[in-house]
């Protein structure tokens, strides 16, 4: 399905406006574009290449060599290539795009499809492999998720582009290039020998992947699975007798007793008129026979894009950062107009990575008076601290003695802060509310508060660069910035980081391993080392334990090898490191109590303490929500620790999880005439009760309550019935965008206050209503 975009998205690649994310594979980048003045007909999957691929001058070469053979390959049953620079700075291709799901995701989330889809499905890929092949191309990589599913019929992606990609780092003898489980015994062989026979015996255990629900050579192990392939032992127990002799012949060891693509085409089409030697195939008229269920998924697909394609641009960039301190300023309480996530205005980001929500534009800026962000009409002076009069507690007394218990930590790639989030006695001391703008210029897409200490990490799309800042959590002052002031960053930046109550753990500005800092003043402390030919990539702490990955880069190891280590946090000791196939390593993350680990083939969750796969599922989850015990995979509601399926409901994926199995998802249509967020048990999959709700609000769960916060102010509800419990509409200093109150692109709650940043640069801080 779309994905917001990336804070650190660009506006416009080559002559396309990017409207959202589409996923990321092994060479780069792909975004749903539209040219200018385009329309649905136009919309292309935009790929941009892998920055370690650009200064590559053989690889520009082999890429402008195979974008322009690719531009050959036209027909109903391809993707077919609309454009390409291979000479950018960051060399980019944009494909066709075909609004569905792929084979992969549908059979994977609804199950195997009958044999006359099997069969009408074979066809129209055997054919979109013969037109690749008639441009003296082969794909290389055929598998279900290079075929997406349309409402015309199957469409086969991603031909051709990968052989100039195969033709840099990964054509060595002895390296493998293809997917695990979907690869020929010449992929295996990685002598060069791949050709267009390969592909029909990918294309057979695509088959048989799509008949079954399995591939032909599934295992555990990796090395299993290449053992089976180059012994030529695939497992057809389960293949439907009709399609059985077929998918075998596909599968033939030697690629010189596999049908061509058009004897396969033969095999297969049970048409009343078959396919003539010579004569180009009719194209698909009318609807594909797809089942229901898949039917369903378009649908889900189209609706998306419709409402990519019609949402307001999202602005270049945004001005800087203005704070206003008189009441014709404040925010209005004026709600956004509904939109897709990822639209005109800062949206909501992927949970699990960034945040509650994200945006894009210039900080600047310098700290403000705190009393301007009182609710207006408060006495900044009274002893409510700028709470409304029927805001129920207070802040402490000045002279309060400091609380014996610290707040625990909080990330903004959190949903639930906790049963402690209201309680007032773990706020800063002396903390009041206040508003600041970042130092650093950058949108703050991932933040932390521990200790009175907020770390933003700040990326600045101009230089492409990325920072972190920490502020004094109770009053909003700059504290220190990493790296130093005037010291550059690194090609990579700092990337994401995680925290404990002593040290920010973050990738390290020269790029060669994972520093840790201080938490007060910022300083280096020690070094996680990293390792040739890896790339360091992202790090969390969980209960003493540290965990960092890499991704593999042209060095040691195949790409699809990703690194994972373990650390302990007292003395910093390595405790375990792993080498994971075809593993993502920016979506290492903390979920529960277990180190969460997504890849092309399947999500696994590890033992933070010894690195041992705990649970294992074959599917791919990216929505999971830090420290969340349940999530929505494909419709099912899973239990995000064992990944064993809770509840079989269609769902969207959640923008909140309360740690009670509480799912906050959005809900279709409307309610009371606006968008609404459904409240679903995650146990009975059972509607407890909504809410209205705006996109891109950043949604909350703290204590008892739900909290909602855009739209110029906060709004609190009971978590168990929905009861309303407090409004802040009329926020002083909340920053506005497009002429509306702005939503914000991090939100946490800590010490019964909430912490938000905004794309204008703003960083502020107010009670809890």
């Amino acid at each position: 399905m779309l994905r917001p975009l990336e804070a650190d998205a660009p506006y416009a690649i080559g002559p396309y406006r990017l409207l959202a994310g589409l996923g990321s594979g092994g060479m780069g980048t792909v975004h749903l574009a539209v040219p200018a003045g385009g329309g649905a007909g136009d919309l292309v999957a935009l790929k941009t290449v892998r920055r370690d691929l650009e200064q590559e001058d053989a690889f520009r070469v082999r890429f402008r060599r195979e974008a322009e053979a690719a531009r050959a390959v036209r027909g109903p049953y391809v993707s077919a290539l609309v454009d390409a620079a291979p000479e950018a700075e960051r060399p980019w291709l944009a494909t066709q795009y075909v609004a569905g799901p792929s084979l992969d995701e549908a059979v994977a989330g609804r199950g195997p499809l009958p044999v006359p889809v099997v069969r009408g499905l074979g066809v129209a890929v055997a054919r979109g492999l013969a037109a690749v092949h008639g441009a003296r191309l082969v794909h290389r990589d055929l598998k279900p998720a290079n075929i997406v599913l349309g409402a015309d019929g199957p469409r086969l992606i991603d031909f051709g582009i990968a052989q100039a990609y195969d033709a840099t780092a990964l054509t060595a003898t002895g390296v493998m290039v293809g997917s695990p489980g979907f690869m020929s015994p010449e992929h295996v062989a990685g002598d060069r020998s791949v050709s267009s026979a390969s592909d029909v015996f990918c294309l057979g255990a695509v088959l048989c992947f799509a008949a079954t629900g399995r591939g032909p050579f599934e295992d555990t192990e990796f090395a299993a699975i290449v053992h089976r392939i180059a012994q030529g032992r695939p497992d057809l127990s389960r293949v439907p007798e009709e399609l059985r002799r077929t998918i075998s012949d596909c599968l033939h060891r030697d690629p010189g007793r596999r049908p061509t693509t058009a004897e396969l085409i033969r095999a297969l089409d049970a048409s009343p008129t078959p396919d003539r030697p010579g004569v180009p195939p009719a194209p698909p008229t009318g609807p594909f026979p797809w089942p229901d269920h898949v039917r369903e998924l378009i649908g889900a697909y189209e609706t998306a894009v419709t409402a990519a394609l019609t949402a307001p641009p999202r602005p270049r960039a945004a001005g800087p950062a203005a704070v206003a301190a008189s009441d014709g300023e404040a925010g209005t309480g004026q709600s956004p107009e509904p939109g897709l996530q990822g639209s005109g205005r800062p949206t909501r980001t992927r949970l699990h990575r960034l945040g509650l929500a994200a945006g894009v534009g210039l900080l600047s800026g310098t700290l403000i008076a705190a009393a301007l962000l009182l609710v207006q009409g408060d006495d900044p002076g009274g002893e409510n601290g700028g709470a409304s009069p029927g805001q129920t507690g207070g802040t402490r007394s000045p002279s309060a003695a400091a609380p014996a218990r610290t707040a625990p930590v909080a990330s903004s790639g959190m949903t639930d802060f906790g049963p402690d989030a209201l309680d007032r006695t773990l706020q800063p001391d002396d903390w009041r509310p206040w508003a600041a703008s970042f130092d650093a210029p950058g949108v703050a897409d991932d933040c932390a508060l521990s200790r009175g200490v907020l770390v933003c990490r700040l990326y600045d799309e101009t230089t492409r660069q990325s920072r972190l800042e920490a502020r004094s959590a109770s009053e909003g002052s700059r504290l220190w910035t990493y790296p130093a002031k005037g010291e550059p960053s690194g090609q990579l930046g700092v990337g994401h980081f995680g925290v404990d109550d002593r040290h920010v753990y973050v990738r390290a500005a020269a790029g060669d391993g994972f520093d840790v800092l201080d938490l007060s003043d910022g300083e280096p402390v020690a070094r996680l080392p990293g390792r040739t030919g890896y790339d360091p990539a992202a790090v969390r702490v969980h209960d003493g334990r540290i965990v960092v990955s890499y991704a593999g880069g042209a060095g040691p190891g195949h790409s699809g090898n990703m690194l994972f280590r373990g650390y302990d946090a007292g003395d910093r000791t390595q405790l375990w490191e792993r080498v994971i196939p075809w593993a993502f390593p920016l979506d290492l993350d903390i979920v529960g109590d277990r180190v969460w680990i997504t890849g092309t083939q399947k999500t696994q969750t590890l033992d933070p303490a010894t690195g041992k796969t705990l649970a294992s599922a074959p599917w791919v989850c990216e929505t999971h929500i830090r420290d969340a015990l349940y999530d929505v995979c494909g419709g099912t509601i899973v239990d995000a620790r064992t990944l064993r399926q809770v509840h079989r409901s269609e769902l969207r994926s959640p923008e909140a999880v309360s740690r009670d199995g509480l799912l906050l998802v959005e809900g279709d249509g409307r309610r009371q005439g606006s968008r609404y967020l459904r409240t679903v048990d995650a146990r009975s999959g059972k509607e407890q009760w909504s809410v209205t709700w705006s996109p891109g609000d950043a949604v909350a769960v703290a204590g008892d309550r739900l909290l909602i916060l855009g739209a110029g102010g906060a709004r609190a509800f009971a978590l168990d019935d929905g009861t309303p419990e407090g409004e802040f509409r009329t926020v002083r200093n909340w920053p506005r965008d497009d002429g509306r109150s702005a939503q914000p692109t991090t939100a946490l709650v800590s010490g019964g206050a909430y912490f938000l940043t905004f794309a204008d640069g703003t960083v502020m801080s107010a009670p809890v209503p």
